[in-house]
């Protein structure tokens, strides 16, 4: 009798083992890119909330901002809101569950740092202090940053020219002692941020000169004025 044997060749079975590990680098491969596309997904919308929170968090500070004095010129005149290209000054309610509520001196600041630049935010309690020695909670605060990964940015001010029109975006506020009509914020993003910073332009709920009264019927000229530049 002739006993033949059944089975796989040794060849046969580098094959099948080979073409097993190739299956399953594929299905590893699929699901490793899966999880990165979820996380890199993840990423851009916490980025986007992220930006979307403080866009909200300085429209409504600034929005409100006060006529009221941050401090007096040489000419005795005051100063309600400094407007600089890396820098902003105003006065503006505080709520009161974040602390003490209540007119605060607030500043936003572009500030160089590693790798670019940092948005800082600080406030303090108006003071009523007739002390020029005595330090206001203002020039005591630390100041806490908002925002990172930028790589240049600038403030851009709407104020009121001599013919109470209004004017272009101009980068500095001379004098300061009347409120702007307009803030733009314009923020160039580095290649380590996850999303680009949406275009933030602020008009004030309030204006501190004479002519508060006029101030619809201003911004709807400016916006006019913006509409036919555009075209």
């Amino acid at each position: 009798m002739n006993n033949k044997q059944t089975g796989f060749t040794l060849l046969e079975v580098i094959v099948v083992f080979t073409l097993l590990a190739m299956i399953m680098a594929m299905i590893f491969s699929g699901i490793d890119s899966g999880r990165r596309m979820v996380a890199k997904g993840e990423a851009k919308i916490t980025a986007i909330n992220e930006i979307r929170v403080i866009q909200n968090i300085i429209r409504h500070q600034v929005s409100r901002a006060m006529p009221v004095a941050i401090e007096m010129t040489d000419e005795g005149e005051m100063v309600k809101f400094i407007g600089q290209p890396k820098q902003i000054t105003y006065v503006s309610p505080m709520p009161g569950y974040l602390g003490s509520g209540g007119p605060h001196i607030q500043e936003l600041k572009l500030v160089n740092a590693r790798g670019g630049m940092v948005l800082e935010y600080r406030h303090g309690l108006v003071s009523n202090y007739d002390d020029e020695d005595e330090h206001s909670p203002f020039e005591t605060s630390e100041p806490m940053v908002l925002l990172e990964n930028i790589d240049d940015g600038y403030f851009e001010f709407v104020a009121m020219d001599e013919a109470r029109e209004p004017t272009e975006w101009l980068s500095e506020l001379e004098k300061g002692t009347d409120m702007p009509l307009m803030v733009r914020l314009n923020l160039k993003m580095n290649e380590n941020a996850k999303q680009s910073w949406p275009d933030l332009q602020i008009a004030l709920q309030m204006d501190g000169g004479r002519h508060s009264a006029r101030r619809p019927s201003i911004l709807n000229r400016f916006q006019r004025l913006q509409s036919g530049e555009s075209q």
